[in-house]
């Protein structure tokens, strides 16, 4: 038994001296220092072994029985074991000195190891973080941003790895949504737009005030609106499915309704003005406008008719056009009318190569019958007047009134003068038959003008020029007269033009000049003023008096300058007269209508001049006529009020001659009434001019107004109007209009004689307040 045991010691001490394997172990050799204590356990172990040897042997030879002999061998035995026992455990103990002495290098390695593995894992760790945790983290945040709908953030990794090109996709994934977010919130804004406008679409379909109808190609109704049943009538039911030509009208022919269907197939669109017929059976006039919606392939989907009824706007347009083109109170064509008439005549005469007349009517006398009876009854009398030239010309041309007492007849066909006379012939005759009134009758007559188109002119302009022209050559014969155009009159347009011209320069240049006749007070023979004319000195044709260009004047406005310029001259020159006589001498200046009816009137202007040469306001008389009274605005009445005020004194001349109207002498606060030459003339024996001259002075006195008489001429007119009362004289018989040195050489031999025989001196220096 002992044997197995004893093989394993040694084998266990072969391997512990010399390295090997026991007990399926491999173990190196012990240090040599340490076989000293392998040798004293292998010696221990061979005692150990002899004395078991001997006790094996003792009990074999049952010598136990000896006491004495087994204690003592008992005790080698433990002294043996306890040998064996410190052997074992010196040769353990050197065993794991040596170890442990081994084991320090080992351990050192061992935490110079695990040092270099913790640097290795630190190292690890930071780049793990650096590379694998920081981009995962950034991957992290862009994911929750492009999860929270950011799309703008991006990933910043430099790096060429994995992640980094992972980045790089994540970026442009992110780019691309964004992308596509923004189109999906513009298609999704539109769709929202489109939802409202397509809903307000739907509510204008509803409630729209045009009638809206939807048809296929052929015309049948798809569908339509509340508005179209409003406005025709029929419900739905009625017309889907149908076609429309149930709403047709019977005023339209076939060919109508052939070229609004080719117009529509040609150009998909169609509008105008279409009579339709309600479902009750009343017309009225629909504006109707179609447009086609096509499919993608050209074809035509569907036709959309807008329709609303203008009935009722197109009577109020044609009313208006009537107002605008007719004249309100003849009903006849007006002047816009006439115009358009005339220049269709005209496209037609070249049309046609044809000619036409034009005749331009005036009537005679209808001022009179206007002024006298009223303007109800002028207009009255222009009714029956247009009445008759459409009855005389009707079926020959077109009657128009331009405006006023002026109408005007296109007739087509009449190119020269021996069928136009007929037709001028009966105007003639119809005007001037008498006319009833509401409660008079009262005749006028016409003056007519004729021009040809195109023998004289092929301008309408120049036609109704020539017209006019031949009109007023026509008044010049006499009343109730007719002229055609000719080419003199035409030369005396040139005159009249080239005249104009001249005293526009005569203006600039100092050739109007003034010549001066006195007024004299009739009681004591002094000269009380003298009246301002005007002259033209032409420097070719010599002195031209004012009848032959003061008309001109007026018409082309120049009346305003040259009146300014008489104004400023006279007074200038009666300034000159105070300051030389040392006589409170006064002057007379006419002043026309059309200046008073013209901006270009500017008294303020006018009195400051006054002030400037320290005159009085009684140093002047402005001398108007009755046409200004009768053609008085407020601006006239204005300007005639500021002269007053300022102490300037308002003579109406030519009386007696114009309507008279005493209501214009109570109206206005008129100085002084100058009886016209007409009156004057014819003052013997028991004439009637001898009463009206009465008359006129009489009532001038009661009103407070003094009176002067013009066209003296002879003592015995002189001495009938003082007798008559009549306060101051003027004409011949006392001498012309001479310029103004001329007029104060007669001035002053006219004081010498009345200082010679007796009269008082200075009889011409009456103070202002004995000539009113």
């Amino acid at each position: 038994m002992l044997r197995r045991p004893d093989v394993l010691r040694e084998r266990a001490a072969q391997v512990l001296r010399y390295g090997g394997t026991a007990f399926g172990l491999t173990t190196p050799a012990i240090p040599a220092e340490l076989h000293v204590h392998l040798d004293k356990l292998e010696h221990a172990w061979v005692t150990y072994k002899g004395i078991l040897a001997q006790m094996r042997m003792a009990i074999s030879a049952d010598w136990a029985g000896s006491g004495g002999l087994e204690a003592e061998m008992a005790v080698s035995m433990l002294a043996a074991s306890e040998a064996l026992l410190n052997a074992c455990e010196d040769l353990i103990n050197a065993l794991v000195y040596d170890t442990a002495h081994m084991q320090d290098p080992v351990m050192r390695e061992i935490y110079a190891l695990f040092g270099a593995n913790m640097l290795v894992l630190l190292l690890a760790w930071a780049i793990i973080r650096s590379k694998v945790l920081k981009p995962i983290r950034r991957l992290m945040h862009i994911s929750q941003a492009l999860s929270a709908g950011d799309y703008s953030c991006r990933l910043t990794l430099d790096s060429d790895d994995e992640f980094g090109a992972l980045g790089r996709v994540l970026n442009r994934s992110a780019e691309h949504i964004g992308h596509l977010m923004t189109d999906l919130d513009a298609k999704h804004a539109s769709l929202k737009q489109a939802q409202v406008k397509l809903q307000r679409a739907a509510q204008v379909y509803q409630h729209i005030s045009d009638g809206i109808v939807i048809t296929d190609v052929d015309g049948y109704v798809q569908d339509l609106n509340p508005a179209f049943t409003a406005i025709t009538g029929y419900a739905p039911e009625d017309v889907i499915g149908r076609r429309m030509n149930q709403l047709g009208s019977e005023r339209h022919p076939i060919e109508f309704f052939r070229a609004l269907r080719m117009q529509l197939e040609r150009t998909g669109r169609w509008k105008g003005d279409i009579w339709s017929r309600h479902k009750s059976g009343r017309e009225f006039i629909c504006h109707l406008i179609v447009s086609t919606c096509y499919n993608e392939d050209g074809s035509v989907n569907c036709r959309i008719g807008l329709i609303s009824d203008v009935t009722e706007k197109r009577k109020q347009e044609a009313l208006i056009w009537e107002q605008a083109h007719f004249d309100h109170l003849t009903r006849l064509p007006n002047r816009q009318m006439f115009h358009e008439n005339l220049q269709a005549s005209i496209r037609q005469a070249e049309c046609n190569a044809e000619a036409f007349a034009l005749l331009f009517l005036d009537l005679d006398l209808f001022k009179e019958v206007n002024d006298i009876f009223g303007h109800n009854e002028g207009d009255l009398l222009l009714q029956q007047v247009a009445t008759r030239l459409e009855e005389c010309c009707g079926h020959l041309g077109v009657v128009a009134r331009l405006g006023g007492d002026e109408f005007t007849v296109i007739a087509p066909g009449l190119e020269n003068g021996e069928r136009v006379h007929s037709l001028c012939q009966r105007v003639l005759h119809a005007v001037s038959q008498p006319y009833a009134l509401t409660a008079t009758e009262a005749r006028i007559s016409c003056s007519i003008g004729v021009a040809f188109y195109p023998g004289d002119t092929r301008s309408a302009t120049d036609l109704l020029k020539y017209a006019d022209l031949a009109m007023y050559a026509a008044k010049d014969k006499g009343r109730n007269q007719y002229c055609l155009f000719s080419s003199t009159m035409h030369d005396s347009v040139r005159t009249r033009h080239d005249l104009l011209r001249e005293l526009q320069l005569a203006i600039d240049d100092g050739q109007i000049v003034l010549h001066y006749q006195p007024i004299v007070d009739l009681h004591t023979g002094c000269v009380a003023k003298a009246e301002a004319l005007v002259r033209w000195q032409h420097p070719d044709h010599g002195l031209i008096m004012p009848g032959d260009f003061i008309a001109l004047a007026e018409s082309s406005g120049l009346i305003v300058p040259l009146g300014e310029h008489v104004f400023m001259q006279a007074a200038h020159q009666v300034a000159a007269w105070r300051h030389q006589t040392g006589r409170e001498l006064a002057v007379s200046v006419n002043v026309s209508p059309a200046q008073f009816q013209s901006e270009g009137l500017n008294s303020t202007a006018l009195l400051s001049t006054l002030r400037e040469l320290n005159l009085p306001g009684a140093a002047v008389t402005i001398e108007i006529t009755e046409r200004l009274l009768m053609e008085s605005t407020e601006q006239t009445s204005r300007k005639l009020q500021e002269f007053r005020d300022a102490g300037i004194h308002i003579a109406l001349d030519d009386f007696g001659t114009g309507y008279s109207s005493l209501s214009y002498l109570k109206r206005f606060d008129i100085d002084l009434l100058k009886i016209d030459k007409n009156f004057v003339d014819d003052l013997t024996g028991n004439s009637q001019n001898r009463a009206l001259c009465e008359a006129i002075i009489t009532m001038s006195h009661e009103l407070g107004m003094k009176v002067v008489a013009e066209g003296i001429e002879s003592q015995e007119q002189h001495d009938w109007l003082r007798a008559a009362g009549c306060d101051y004289g003027q004409g011949y018989f006392y001498s012309r209009a001479v310029e103004a040195g001329a007029f104060m050489r007669w001035l002053c031999a006219r004081d010498d004689t009345q200082h010679s025989t007796g009269l008082p001196e200075h009889c011409g220096a009456r103070r202002h307040g004995a000539l009113v």
